[in-house]
């Protein structure tokens, strides 16, 4: 049962031109702090900067049980999250170096205005307009990324308004996002689970994405696993543009991401002497893919996802003759082509001990739908990998071709 809040509260206190939080008014925000805890407000905007604020506005989300804390200063976001019974504690400490604060429980709207002259005025009013709790907007479905929360890289990507709610004609967008990160999820469930058994001594995990371009999708990798997961990770950006590193650690500096870095380069040219734990690569075109996908394998990488795309390598040199109904018609012969190609990898990753799947996923960029190809090493018998690399092989032979990513690895010695 929600707790009853006393509207209209008027006390007096030091001047505002002191910049000083007097003891009386600190109990009284206290007191107000607490009651609209108990009458179950779901979002609480802190606003109105005074003195030498660092932070420009401060705003704390119900998200499953927890509140989300948004605090912003001209040019970054600081995330964290915090207990619903460290709430209150947590409005009275950021209120001393602001004048007011709203808070919604879908059917109020509660307010603490710090006067001119020092006074604190507290009330509460009905309001039809109020936001709308993150419980009450996941359509039938839990995401992962849960509306309501204000997520700066999808707010900047034009999917959810600066409040957290998603835009009507980008839900669909919203789902791809959270498909992917389901994607991700199911595959790292053994990790420390919501940083249970993240201690100080604990490494970071490392994460590439190669190929990064200037989608979003790298951020909010990043989001899930530091302020979801709560998994610290080092993740680095890889592309060959210079502009798009520019534009990109500009974005990592405004969001406060400081374990997220760029840097320009050829996937084909990246060192593989040191070991990482995770490999993305969504936009690497034809045989850029084989190179990061040979990059996670030499690096040892415990998982991998890849959505490939522009795989013209077998359509060029492929000879269909065994496959005479593909071979005289460019766009069946493109299409089977990447099919192959894609095939190929997955029996050369088991090969190499991991455990893969091939499945759907609509690009966030392009609305036909791709294939994603993910992998997570694990102790495959010696069996099941050769049995992998026989298919492989035996179909290279009949394309009386070679394939990058056979190769790479082949010349290496992975399959001797």
């Amino acid at each position: 049962m929600r707790g009853e809040f006393m509207p209209c509260v008027k006390h007096a206190g030091a001047p505002l031109e002191n910049a000083t939080f007097d003891e009386e008014n600190m109990e009284s925000i206290s007191e107000f702090a607490e009651q609209i805890i108990s009458c179950g407000v779901h979002r609480i905007v802190l606003s109105g900067p005074r003195g030498e604020k660092r932070y420009k506005k401060s705003t704390f989300s119900l998200v499953n049980g927890q509140y989300f804390i948004e605090r912003l200063t001209e040019k970054q976001a600081f995330h964290e999250y915090c207990e619903k019974n460290e709430a209150a504690m947590r409005i009275c400490s950021d209120f001393e170096g602001y004048t007011q604060v709203n808070a919604w429980n879908g059917e109020r709207e509660f307010t603490a205005k710090l006067t001119k002259k020092g006074n604190l005025l507290t009330g509460s009013r009905a309001c039809t307009a109020a936001p709308k709790a993150v419980e009450s907007q996941n359509r039938k479905k839990k995401y992962i990324l849960a509306e309501g929360t204000v997520i700066p890289p999808l707010a900047d990507m034009g999917v959810m308004t600066s409040n957290g709610a998603v835009h009507k004609a980008m839900y669909d967008k919203f789902k791809q996002i959270n498909r992917f990160l389901e994607f991700i999820d199911e595959i790292v469930k053994d990790e420390a689970v919501d940083g249970e058994n993240n201690d100080a001594e604990k490494k970071p995990m490392r994460i590439i994405d190669f190929g990064c371009g200037k989608s979003y999708l790298t951020f909010i990798v990043y989001y899930y696993f530091t302020f979801i997961r709560k998994i610290p990770v080092q993740m680095t950006g890889v592309d060959l543009k210079e502009d798009v590193i520019d534009f990109c650690t500009k974005l990592a500096e405004k969001y406060g991401y400081s374990n997220l870095h760029f840097q320009a380069g050829d996937i084909a040219d990246c060192a593989a002497d040191e070991t990482i734990d995770m490999v993305i690569t969504l936009h690497a075109c034809d045989t850029a893919t084989d190179y990061a996908l040979y990059n996670a394998v030499k690096r040892g990488a415990k998982y991998i996802l890849s959505v490939p795309c522009c795989q013209h390598e077998l359509a060029g040199k492929a000879d269909y003759a065994a496959l005479p109904i593909f071979d005289d018609n460019g766009i069946l012969r493109e299409r089977v082509s990447a099919l192959i190609t894609d095939s190929i990898r997955q029996k050369l990753l088991t090969a190499c001990g991991y455990r893969t799947g091939l499945m759907e996923f609509v690009d966030l960029s392009h609305t036909p739908k791709n294939l994603l190809l993910r992998a997570k090493k694990t102790n495959l018998p010696e069996r099941s990998r050769r049995s992998a690399l026989k298919t492989a092989e035996d179909t290279l032979e009949v394309l009386k071709t070679e394939q990058k990513l056979h190769e790479l690895l082949k010349k290496d010695g992975y399959f001797d």
